[in-house]
């Protein structure tokens, strides 16, 4: 969307060419596959542009309309006739929150034009302005080069990068913050709306809820644990027309297990399929899962050389440009991103994000006292600065400052709200834009009500997996005895939980790790981490990273990063490479060209003890 700071104002037409020249750098998908919609206020002052490579008829319209208003949706809604309450409410932000799906909103009349997020946005919402416009959208890429269209007056803008806040993104892949790579572009915070009227913008948000204490007493857990299984229940229910099967990636641990349990209760057809190798701990328990519950299972196994000694994989040049156009430069090519094709509408769905039901960031911390959450704050944003310049070390201590004071407030709600603020509004949500371009993902974990339900239950008892665990006994009984991948459930092995589990008389699973009785304890092992080929790279394969890193240090990458990073030789912490190059790449590639270029696979010794 784009409006005048001065009504009346028509918009420049090279900001709308622009525009429409754009999507095929900001929306790399198949050219003749993309539907484009469009809507101009009667001044020529506002406009929405919309484009959908998905099939006619899958969904909602690319521009829906009513009440002399128009609108624009990415995601979907759990129920698609409340788009209509949508294009009517007067408080946009506030409805979008409390309305379920996994959704943004971009909604435009004569009088101006506003956008809201969910509860996490997955569904990002970018925003900008110049000396007298307003650009807000989708693709943050977009959003950049409409407003330097306005500021220069070019019909190919360049690119103008936000160095410092590239710093999150060389340290953990993502950005702990509502930064882009574009400058001046900012991502809207979760549940929040912004309203530009008469040239003025507003930006509102939405609160969380108030978590309720830790029940202390069965029929409260009971009760608690049954509003989270109807607030999932409602996630699907797009799909109980669905024509296709979902297909949902199965692992062996307890997120996906979850989802399984959950289409299984809600008596929707699904198939399953995990990747890995044989003998894994995901692939033996995930086809456990699958035959308790009766559903087709499938395994899909690393791509190997003839004899399987060798991994074969995408140049990482290749791999990387899939990242930078899939997720716009906010995610590390690190992360295993889905190339981009012709969009499949068959639903599908993986236990991403699960870690909401089990206390954000705290699922994964050992222990709450003020001590140890304040020194997991400053972990999350002073990771890999050692290999950061100063200016970049800098911009990490403002960003992490607010959430350190935070901390004296109330130190497990901070890791709750950080990891939904960050690690679901940044990095999942820049994974799911690479999943959006060419599949129909619906997560259920980050439906705006089951996120409600969720954060009103304490997050420490959520953190104990209690919550989670009796809603699969609900929906799955016949799960119970399956090992889970990893460690056990919290619940079983911390004594305080394991209490108060007594006094609700509830049945806890062996806290041990069974072996499947069909294959041989050798062969696996529920806690044994699977061979990681990102982690044991060849030197083949990383000199020519080396080379671009090295390359890149003129283009503003020696910047943030010092003289130890670009020369850099780990040992260890090869995910942190992987960081720096995609940052490398991003500066060198300038999202120039949509098409990967055409170099040859390379080749990974895989470990002997995993060979099949």
């Amino acid at each position: 969307m784009i409006t005048a700071k001065r009504s009346g104002v028509a918009l420049p037409p090279v900001v709308l060419e622009v525009a429409r020249e754009a999507i095929g750098r900001a929306f790399p998908v198949p050219a003749a596959t993309i539907t484009a919609g469009e809507w101009r206020s009667a001044a020529g002052d506002t406009a929405l542009l919309s484009w959908s490579n998905e099939p006619a008829g899958h969904g909602l319209p690319i521009i829906c309309s009513g009440g002399g208003r128009v609108a624009g949706l990415t995601g979907h809604l759990a129920e698609p006739a409340e788009a209509d309450e949508l294009l009517a409410a007067p408080r946009l932000g506030e409805t979008a929150a409390r309305t379920g799906g996994v959704f943004s909103i971009f909604r435009a009349d004569e009088h101006g034009v506003s956008a809201a997020t969910g509860m996490t946005r997955a569904c990002p919402v970018f925003y900008t302005e110049t000396s007298g416009l307003h650009v807000i959208g989708s693709r943050a890429l977009l959003v950049h080069l409409a407003a330097r269209a306005a500021t220069t007056g070019s019909s190919r803008p360049d690119i103008v990068w936000n160095l410092p806040a590239m710093e999150s993104m060389v340290r953990t892949g993502y950005f702990l913050s509502d930064e882009t790579p574009f400058d001046a572009v900012s991502a809207l915070p979760p549940a929040t709306g912004i309203v530009i009227t008469a040239g003025r913008r507003t930006i509102t948000v939405t609160s969380p809820p108030e978590a309720r204490a830790t029940p202390t007493s069965r029929r409260r857990a009971s009760a608690q644990i049954d509003e989270l299984a109807d607030a999932l229940l409602a996630a699907v229910r797009p799909l109980r027309n669905t024509y296709e099967p979902v297909r949902l990636s199965l692992t062996g641990g307890r997120d996906s297990r979850l989802l399984a349990a959950l289409l299984y209760r809600a008596d929707i057809p699904f198939v399953t399929a995990t990747s890995g190798h044989d003998g894994s701990p995901d692939v033996v328990l995930a086809g456990r899962v699958a035959e308790a519950l009766g559903v087709r299972h499938s395994v899909s196994r690393p791509t190997r050389s003839e004899g399987g000694a060798e991994l074969i994989i995408p140049h990482p040049r290749v791999r990387t440009h899939n990242a930078l156009f899939a997720g716009e430069g906010m995610i590390s090519a690190y992360e295993n991103l889905p190339a981009g094709g012709c969009y499949d509408p068959t639903p599908r769905m993986s236990g991403h994000g699960g870690e909401i039901l089990r206390g954000g960031f705290l699922q994964n911390q050992a222990q709450l006292d003020d001590t140890a959450v304040r020194r997991r704050v400053d972990g999350l944003f002073g990771k890999n600065t050692d290999l950061l310049t100063e200016e970049g070390k800098e911009h990490a201590l403002v960003l992490a400052s607010p959430w350190q004071e935070r901390c004296r407030e109330d130190g497990p709600k901070v890791l709750d709200h950080l990891y939904l603020a960050y690690r679901v509004g940044r990095w999942h949500a820049a994974s799911r834009a690479s999943l959006l371009r060419g599949q129909h993902p619906l997560p259920p974990f980050l439906d705006n009500s089951v996120v409600r339900t969720a954060l009103s239950m304490d997050p420490v008892w959520r953190r104990s997996e209690t919550p989670i665990h009796g809603v699969i006994s609900a929906f799955a009984p016949q799960l119970g005895d399956i090992p889970i991948e990893g460690r056990p459930w919290r619940f079983t092995t911390e004594a305080p939980v394991r209490r108060l589990m007594d006094r609700f008389r509830v049945r806890s699973p062996h806290p041990g790790s069974a072996v499947d009785p069909g294959v041989s304890n050798a062969a696996f092992d529920p806690a044994r981490k699977p061979w990681n080929w990102r982690m044991n790279l060849t030197q083949e394969v990383t000199d020519p990273m080396y080379a671009d890193i090295a390359a890149a240090g003129a283009g503003g990458l020696s910047r943030i990063v010092n003289e130890t990073g670009m020369t850099w030789r780990p040992a260890s912490r090869m995910d942190t490479l992987w960081h720096i190059y995609t940052v490398s790449r991003m500066l060198t590639e300038a999202f120039a060209d949509p098409a990967p270029p055409k170099l040859p696979p390379v080749r990974v010794p895989w470990p002997t003890a995993d060979r099949q």
